[in-house]
């Protein structure tokens, strides 16, 4: 199938207002199933079109309409949910100052927000659907003609190989020198050992004149360039340019960042230069003010509603062994700053070991009665919800460690200071899959590290949800847990 034009489409113009449209009709039926009838007061009213105003303008800015090819329809889902929750967020806070929150049923909101989740579902389930029928169920086929250096040149081309969001086909290769026909795939030697590509071997090379040719035909043949050329190139690349300036075709550059990965590669400007961040937070701008809100609106929620459960604990720390009720350890925070991080105190006061250099072992005798039953059940993290308040934590990220901890891992496993990119989180994706507790072995410390380091750069609203749930269906607790 031919490759779309690139520019936006109507289709896409329109997607906010269907949207708002769905969330306003959400809420409606809402209504209904609250009081079962259809004339809704000016009030809910006034809250229903505030609400479907706030996705016009909050689902564009929170990455709702960002490419979606290849994935699923919950997939796509997903990406609307930080601009839901926002819209949900910013009408409780509305509702808080203009002290109008007693004015409307909370089970109103509950399903407004169910339905509309839903409708949003239902309709990208069935675009998709309409979709795949009117492409035969085919993704569409882009053309790919390569300019560049060999070794990097094949790799991208086996890599566009198994991309899954499109059917990239790599229909030729361009060297603007001589060396690139005598190179040898480094796949070709033992393509039937490993599996090799043996498309990627037998591809047509071609020269920089007969890409111009071409390119110049009232129809191309080919749908995109990646210039996939050494840095170093400087004049080979200016060369390839030149001839591709007269061109319409979609041209895209692919640096080779192999030796600066970092974590995230986000291109920026600055004093109207492009560059690129290798290590730069996901958490930014909008996507940084939701996720606080979030974060503040749970913490405050846990405080409020788990306020007898934290007295009575304090009440059986006091009564177990003497001592302050709380814990206080100096951990890193964000970008490294060093925050001290609340606990209920487990351990007896002269246990030792309060700066975090010797860790907690299975049997180990600093722990008392108390503090033993509040570590194995995560009870004594709960304080913690007090550090989100004052925005030095979140409920989701990567857990803080001692700082005596991070020294002595932070020259031993590589990007181990990455981790501190974003907010350290009260749960997070190492956790839930059991990354807990002690770390005696510095295996276990990396295997931490690169879960801490998948969260970060793989970072979605829709993914601190999951972390969230699963942390509550059984992650509070693990074998690890001592």
């Amino acid at each position: 199938m031919k490759r779309q034009p690139s520019r936006p489409s109507s289709a896409s113009n329109f997607a906010p207002l269907i949207d708002g449209l769905l969330v306003g009709l959400a809420g409606w039926v809402a209504y209904y199933t609250r009081w079962s009838k259809w004339d809704m007061p000016l009030g809910y009213l006034s809250v229903l079109i505030l609400g479907t105003g706030l996705v016009l303008v909050l689902f564009p800015v929170t990455g709702t309409y960002r490419s979606w090819r290849g994935e699923a329809h919950w997939r796509d889902t997903g990406n609307a949910l930080p601009g839901l929750f926002a819209v949900t967020v910013l009408l409780m806070i509305t509702g808080t100052l203009t002290k109008s929150t007693a004015d409307f049923s909370r089970l109103w909101m509950g399903y407004w927000f169910i339905f509309a989740i839903t409708a949003l579902f239902a309709f990208r389930w069935l675009a998709a659907a309409i979709h795949r029928r009117l492409s035969g169920g085919q993704l569409p086929t882009y053309k790919v003609l390569l300019v560049g250096d060999a070794p990097f040149a094949y790799s991208v081309a086996e890599r566009a190989g198994k991309a899954s969001d499109a059917n990239w086909d790599v229909v030729g290769l361009v060297s603007p020198n001589a060396e690139f026909h005598e190179f040898e795939s480094p796949s070709s030697s033992n393509a039937s050992a490993q599996g090799g590509d043996s498309t990627i071997q037998t591809l047509p090379r071609v020269s920089l004149e007969q890409m111009d040719a071409m390119i110049s035909k009232p129809a191309p043949a080919i749908d995109e360039i990646w210039i996939t050329m050494d840095n170093s190139a400087i004049d080979r690349q200016r060369r390839v340019i030149d001839f591709l300036q007269a061109s319409c075709i979609t041209v895209r550059y692919v640096p080779d960042l192999s030796m600066l990965a970092l974590l995230n590669h986000i291109p920026s400007e600055i004093a109207g230069m492009m560059v690129i961040d290798l290590n730069a937070s996901p958490l930014t701008g909008s996507s940084s003010l939701i996720k606080t809100a979030l974060d503040m609106v749970i913490a405050l929620a846990a405080l409020v509603t788990l306020s007898p459960l934290l007295m009575l604990i304090a009440i059986l720390i006091k009564q177990d062994s003497p001592g302050p009720v709380f814990f206080r350890q100096e951990r890193h925070g964000w970008d490294g700053e060093v925050i001290k991080v609340l606990k209920f105190r487990t351990m007896r006061e002269n246990g030792g070991g309060a700066d975090g250099s010797i860790q907690t072992q299975r049997g180990d005798p600093r722990v008392t009665r108390i503090g033993g039953i509040l570590r194995r059940a995560s009870l004594d993290e709960l304080p913690q919800f007090i550090n989100v308040l004052k925005g030095e934590m979140s409920i989701v990220g990567p857990r803080p460690h001692p700082v005596a901890l991070n020294e002595k891992y932070i020259r031993r496993i590589d990007a181990y200071m990455q981790r501190h990119r974003v907010k350290p989180g009260i749960t997070g994706w190492a956790q839930i899959h059991g990354l807990r507790g002690e770390t005696e072995s510095l295996e276990k410390m990396q295997r931490r590290i690169e879960f801490d380091l998948y969260y970060i750069e793989h970072w979605s609203l829709w993914l601190d949800v999951r972390i969230i749930a699963r942390t509550l269906v059984g992650g509070w607790t693990n074998t690890n847990a001592y």
